[in-house]
């Protein structure tokens, strides 16, 4: 079954992105880490990478975006005009998610949707990105990644024709993208 689906799935491809939000401002005033903002540096950041979207026309068909405060400017920044993303669900599942609540999501998002990211946070999204590429959890102390900063996004290609497949192949790393220092 598993070569029948890769056989069917040479032309097909879905995509999932990996967005760790803005630098968030930790001088700012906030009750809870929920409503922490980001930062000057997170906007100029977000920014840089909106041009890196534009510049290289990537379009995403569904983004699913955390709830917190950080995320969802990062987000309005990212998505200012809503040109880069067709469809954004803000929902609190992804505030401290775990692997289960995004093959959940993954898994259930419509397949008329070819790529899917994930605005959240650290290390949520580190965790997941090594689940997706590893497929197992023998190196549970292992990470692909030296540091995951924030406004970084990182692109996983799976050759699979329905996100229901999502556990058949590992992915391939196919974007990583981080802000320069500044």
């Amino acid at each position: 079954m598993i070569s029948n689906e890769l056989n069917r799935n040479m032309d097909s491809l879905k995509t999932i992105y990996l967005l760790r939000h803005a630098k968030s401002d930790w001088t700012a005033e906030f009750r809870i880490d929920h409503e922490r903002p980001i930062s000057e540096r997170g906007r100029k950041n977000a920014k840089a990478l909106r041009s890196f979207f534009k510049d290289r026309e990537l379009r995403v068909d569904f983004a699913y975006v955390s709830d917190a405060k950080r995320t969802v400017e990062t987000l309005e920044i990212l998505n200012k005009n809503k040109e880069l993303f067709k469809n954004v669900e803000v929902t609190p599942l992804l505030y401290e998610a775990n692997f289960g609540v995004f093959y959940n999501l993954i898994t259930t998002t419509d397949d008329a949707h070819d790529s899917i990211l994930f605005l959240g946070h650290n290390p949520e999204l580190e965790e997941l990105a090594n689940q997706l590429i590893l497929r197992q959890n023998a190196y549970k102390d292992f990470s692909f990644f030296q540091k995951f900063s924030t406004c970084s996004l990182i692109g996983l290609a799976f050759p699979i024709s329905s996100w229901k497949y999502i556990s058949t192949f590992p992915g391939k790393l196919t974007l990583f993208w981080t802000p320069v220092k500044q």
